[in-house]
């Protein structure tokens, strides 16, 4: 053999096993952080009811609910302010750059202007023309928009909060198992929102795929020996909300793709994420987008968990301030390394899905699920029937045939849009001309 195509032959075997060596690597620590997040969760969760309850029981006049005693909105918050902290970080030493900036950057100079404009015409009496400067302050806006406004990351930010202190409460009222089988119905969910709101009508092959995932989830739940009615309504919310995020994520980056100028290219958005570039048309990846909508979403639950669970808390700050303060230091640990394998495992979903292909993420999504429900049963020894163990293998196993599919007829669609495209092109124009003016 010619010992240069040997060469680059022996190179490029060595850079494909690498590139085969880095994804599995990303799917091992996918998987890793998946199972981490819910198992120091669920303790997190345990820990909470357990002390709450410890506490409720010294005040007779005290009465608490079995969701409220695990504090699941205020462990949501905190593992929101994780992720929030940690993109701060990444935002403070120029990991990455600031989403917004150009738009924080002019409210906070807009805020600045009036206030100080405010003050003078208070001084001269000029109340009305104050007044009117504040109403129509609030209205200005920039001649060059970024693609992604802060409005739009605020709309992604609710749908993101509720989904994920939804499934926080189903984790707490029930085990990971069930909550994952639960969670299983979101295609379902993610079809019905794609059509209600997007208009976008898949094959009908594909909606019938979808029937053993409902058949295999309501088996599941029918052989489940410890059902909770709460836990299956919260992780169906969970699906809901996220299932609109996802929508709306999906609307968002497209609008951003398709406002970018046509002077910037892909190299120039990928060094701007890296933070090498700067303009007002910075393009937001999705990772630094979840960044942005987690501190959004921080901001959010901090006035949901005062108003749920707020009597719970001076209570127990009452109970704290009187008598000896009881050991937290191992379920504060749970709750923040929860926030953290939760943001962290997140960063690692999008390097994953910008490497492999989407069949493959649908497989490595499919087993990610598995290797969460059978860690919460070897882990929390969970009793599991034979129902729900069948239920559940034919609702995880319908999940993946459903997204094989999706993403068959997908490319099925592109490519015959693709041919028509062609096709179009080499009709002479006289003829285009007489089909468009009948």
């Amino acid at each position: 053999m010619n010992p240069r195509l040997s060469a680059r032959y022996n190179t490029k075997m060595s850079t494909d096993v690498r590139n085969n060596c880095r994804v599995i690597s990303l799917f091992g620590l996918w998987f890793a952080l998946n199972v981490c997040y819910n198992i120091t969760n669920k303790w997190a969760l345990e820990d909470v009811r357990e002390k709450v309850i410890a506490t409720a029981s010294q005040q007779n006049d005290f009465e608490i609910s079995y969701l409220s005693s695990s504090l699941p909105i205020t462990i949501g918050c905190i593992q929101f302010g994780v992720g929030a902290l940690y993109a701060c970080f990444l935002w403070l030493f120029r990991i990455r750059p600031v989403p917004h900036a150009d738009e924080l950057t002019r409210g906070i100079t807009v805020v600045k202007r009036n206030c100080i404009g405010l003050v003078r015409m208070i001084r001269s009496a000029q109340l009305a023309e104050s007044f009117h400067i504040a109403i129509v302050s609030s209205r200005e806006r920039s001649n060059n928009p970024s693609p992604v406004t802060l409005r739009d990351t605020s709309k992604i930010a609710v749908y993101h909060t509720f989904g994920q202190l939804c499934t926080i409460m189903s984790l707490s009222t029930n085990s990971i198992s069930f909550a994952h089988v639960i969670k299983a119905m979101e295609p379902l969910f993610s079809a019905v929102a794609s059509w209600l709101v997007l208009g976008q009508v898949m094959n009908i092959r594909v909606y019938m795929s979808l029937l053993p995932v409902v058949f295999g989830v309501a088996l599941a739940c029918a052989g489940a020996k410890e059902f909770s009615w709460i836990s299956f309504w919260s992780g169906m919310g969970s699906n809901a909300f996220f299932a609109m995020r996802g929508v709306v994520s999906k609307t968002v980056m497209e609008k951003s793709a398709s406002e970018r100028p046509s002077d910037i290219n892909d190299t120039d958005v990928d060094q701007r994420e890296r933070g090498h570039l700067h303009g007002s048309h910075t393009q937001i990846s999705p990772a630094n987008l979840f960044a942005a909508v987690t501190c959004v979403s921080f901001l959010l639950s901090i006035p949901l968990a005062l108003t749920t669970e707020g009597s719970i808390l001076m209570m127990l700050a009452n109970q704290s301030a009187e008598k000896e303060r009881q050991d937290v230091t191992e379920t504060l640990s749970y709750i923040i390394s929860s926030g953290a394998f939760h943001y962290i495992n997140n960063e690692v979903m999008y390097v994953t899905l910008s490497k492999v292909h989407p069949i493959t993420l649908a497989v490595g999504n499919t087993a990610k699920r598995v290797f969460i429900i059978v860690a919460g049963i070897i882990v929390f020894s969970t009793p599991v029937s034979v129902e729900t163990a069948v239920g559940a293998t034919i609702g995880i196993g319908g999940v993946f045939v459903y997204s094989l599919m999706k993403q068959w007829y997908d490319n099925s669609d592109k490519n015959n849009t693709t041919q028509a495209t062609e096709r179009n092109e080499d009709v002479p124009s006289t003829e285009l001309t007489h089909t468009h003016i009948t």
